[in-house]
């Protein structure tokens, strides 16, 4: 078996040797495809415990949009469209590997990571026990499907933009061909399983897509579009944003889909105001970085920032990059030694505020207050 992404080039892959927390007794060799397309996120394992065991695992390529910067339309051929909420959170990808004597172990990642992982910027291992412990059905499904299954993890615990009443929560959102890279969507994926396991349901099907032109293909999509728009709630002064994220479409044709994304103007609104890349466009991706790095720099950042802008918009957000990561990872940095202070103390921000931030008062700069509160009730509303 040949690799199909080139891992001598030092600039898209990222080289790993880790050890798996699902199953400890395996360490794991190989090389992450960084570079955007069909591959992005694939995982090549050269070694399994120091022998040669060469394979690939598929991961789940990023969505694209029907539109390019120039405002040219295209759209996949297929025999019908089905749609499915975009859901807004970060993404757990389940996939199997043999080691050397031919067994089969089963583990879970997120895109740039083997595994995953916990740091003190973050703990999506822990996250992902929880949605296992609340769903013990899917290590059966993941384990016993042919696919690797992609699942979103979401809720209040894990916030990127859009605000949701769930604490915590996850769907299987769709899943990858093992062998051969091909996407299905998730209600034909569990089409004929018996586990139960959280599955994102259908939003409906376009049966008659393939007889408009690209003008009414693209009518139709923007309509849709506006549709979601008109039902999004937004709270511009306390930055709180409810209702879908966008959708994904599947373009189906032959048993297998091809993905478009799509999100209403208040989302797109965050991405691309203004020359410059917006702040809180940046600041969501920063957040995403830390899913794949445990300290990402600021060419992680940019690698991520490119699935979206142009090289030269990136540029001109050059100083706002830079000065946004730094920001996120001092202020990781300084949550993580306000909480051993708030751990040690057993404090609860929520239940006695008073108390804890008289605490906090005599003990940290009072020029801080409102900065060490703040982080402090982010750190126990995620906890």
């Amino acid at each position: 078996m040949k690799c199909p992404f080139d891992i001598k080039n030092k600039k898209q892959v990222i080289k790993f040797e880790e050890k798996d927390p699902y199953n400890p007794d395996n360490t794991l060799k190989g090389y992450i495809n960084r570079r955007q397309g069909s591959l992005y996120g694939v995982l090549w394992i050269t070694h399994v415990n120091n022998k040669l065991c060469k394979q690939l695992i598929y991961s789940a390529p990023k969505q694209h949009y029907p539109f390019d910067k120039d405002d040219n339309w295209e759209f996949p051929e297929c025999d019908f469209v089905e749609l499915y909420e975009k859901l807004d959170g970060t993404c757990i990808i389940s996939y199997v590997y043999k080691d050397s004597k031919g067994n089969v172990f089963l583990t879970y990642k997120t895109r740039l990571r083997p595994f995953l992982g916990s740091s003190k910027f973050g703990n999506f291992f822990e996250l992902w026990n929880e949605m296992l412990k609340k769903y013990p059905d899917i290590t059966n499904y993941t384990f016993d499907e042919y696919h690797n299954c992609v699942f979103e993890m979401y809720g209040k615990r894990n916030k990127i933009l859009i605000d949701y009443d769930v604490s915590l929560g996850t769907k299987l959102i769709f899943t990858v061909n093992a062998s051969n890279g091909q996407i299905y969507p998730p209600t034909e994926s569990v089409k004929h399983n018996i586990n139960t396991i959280p599955v994102l349901e259908s939003k409906g099907m376009l049966t008659t897509w393939h007889k408009y032109n690209v003008d009414g293909q693209k009518d139709l999509y923007l309509g849709i579009q506006e549709e979601l728009e008109l039902s999004m709630k937004i709270d511009e002064e306390a930055k709180i944003m409810k209702g879908m994220e966008g959708h994904v479409w599947y373009f189906m044709e032959n048993g297998y889909a091809k993905q478009i994304k799509l999100k209403p103007p208040c989302v797109l609104k965050y991405h691309w105001s203004g020359d410059a890349i917006a702040y809180e466009s940046i600041y969501t991706t920063v957040i995403n970085a830390f899913e794949n790095f445990d300290k990402p720099k600021y060419l992680d950042v940019v690698e991520l920032l490119q699935e979206e802008f142009d090289d030269s918009k990136i540029e001109k957000s050059r100083v706002r990059i830079e000065k946004i990561l730094g920001k996120v990872l001092f202020d990781k940095k300084y949550q993580f030694k306000l909480a051993e202070d708030y751990n040690k103390m057993k404090f609860d921000i929520n239940k006695d505020k008073t108390t804890c931030m008289q605490w906090f008062g005599k003990n940290y700069p009072k020029s801080e207050a409102k900065r060490i509160y703040n982080l402090l009730k982010q750190y126990e509303d995620k906890e």
